[in-house]
């Protein structure tokens, strides 16, 4: 039997029957109608024949044989697809100028926040650190700032002005050494300058003076601040030395120390001498002080030296004023009684 693609009927899996296309029920050949459900059964028109020896060959041609696909038909855009593109693409302008509109009105804009007051975390401020001092330094620090420090000192100050530098358009040249003891902050000493020398003494805050060899001993109501040396050097911070290792001097040990920028001393209280009286233009340019002192910080000798350079490259000193310090006795000074007044 052939199968019957037009009608409700087919032919079964053998040529005695026959399958019902409406309900798929198999009945014998020759009958009229389905035993199922009734169908009627008209014969198939002639199929090629099937072979025998495989499942599709044997069905070819019936609804048990393999769908051949049918390519799925897509409708052609037009112009390679260009209408469809500028479809989207107007489409994405319209897009976007309703979001851009939405976004001016402020449709997306976020809450205002709630104004408060910033938090302010302080640092704490970082220290600058302070360098060790060499025990020696603090020693010396400690003995100079002494009032009561007691010692003889000789001091020898040289002194020349350049006429460029004086207002009166003169040299100016001299020499003034003076010897001077303390003890227990009161001072006695000669000062030299040139021929001309002059004893004082400090006992009390009262100011002596006489003229050697054979003045009388005079009370002063004022005298010249260069002349007391206590506190020495000025020296009133640590900062105001620095430490330049070990030396040697006069065939002894020492130590170095120098004074840095941080020290800004007046000429005539280092010097002995009343700078002002020197007619000088400007006050000098520059100061430094070299100071060596024992293991156990007490002065051994000094130098110090203000000066101001010519502008000119020349290197000429318009002004130097040199002085040098040598101490004896240090702690060994009798104390200084008042001078008799007749």
């Amino acid at each position: 039997m052939r199968p019957n693609m037009e009608n409700g009927m087919e032919s079964g899996t053998d040529e005695r029957y026959v399958r019902c296309r409406r309900c798929h029920g198999v009945f014998e050949a020759g009958l009229p109608n389905c035993s199922r459900c009734g169908a009627a059964y008209t014969p198939s028109p002639d199929a090629p024949e099937a072979g025998s020896g495989s499942y599709a060959e044997k069905y070819m041609g019936t609804q048990f044989a393999e769908q051949p696909e049918v390519p799925v038909s897509v409708p052609s855009g037009g112009r390679s697809g260009l209408g469809f593109l500028a479809a989207i693409g107007v489409a994405l302008v319209v897009t976007a100028l309703a979001v851009g509109g939405l976004v001016a009105m402020g449709a997306f804009e976020a809450p205002v926040p709630t104004p408060r007051q910033d938090i302010v975390v302080t640092r704490p401020a970082t220290p600058t650190p302070v360098p060790t001092l060499p025990p020696v330094l603090t020693k010396t620090l400690a003995q100079l700032a002494d009032p009561n420090l007691n010692m003889h000192v000789s001091i020898r100050t040289t002194v020349s002005v350049n006429a460029r530098e004086n207002v009166d358009a003169r040299s100016v040249s001299s020499v003034v050494n003076m010897e001077v003891d303390c003890a227990g902050g009161n001072e006695s000493g000669t000062q030299q300058i040139g021929a001309v020398t002059y004893e004082w003494r400090l006992v009390n805050g009262t100011y002596f003076q006489r003229r050697l060899p054979t003045g009388a001993w005079k009370a002063q109501p004022g005298f010249s601040p260069f002349i007391i040396l206590s506190p020495l050097f000025s020296l009133s911070e640590p900062r105001m030395l620095q430490y330049d290792g070990a030396d040697v001097l006069s065939g002894a040990p020492a130590d170095k120390l120098e004074s840095t920028p941080w020290w800004t001393p007046d000429p005539g209280k280092l010097s002995g001498v009343d700078v002002s009286s020197l007619g000088l233009n400007a006050s000098p340019q520059h100061t430094k002080l070299v100071l060596w002192v024992g293991s156990d910080g007490s002065p051994l000798y000094a130098t110090f030296r203000a000066w101001t350079d010519a502008s000119d490259g020349t290197g000429t000193n318009l002004l130097n004023i040199s002085t040098t310090y040598t101490f004896t006795n240090v702690g060994d000074v009798l104390p200084i009684p008042s001078p008799t007044i007749k």
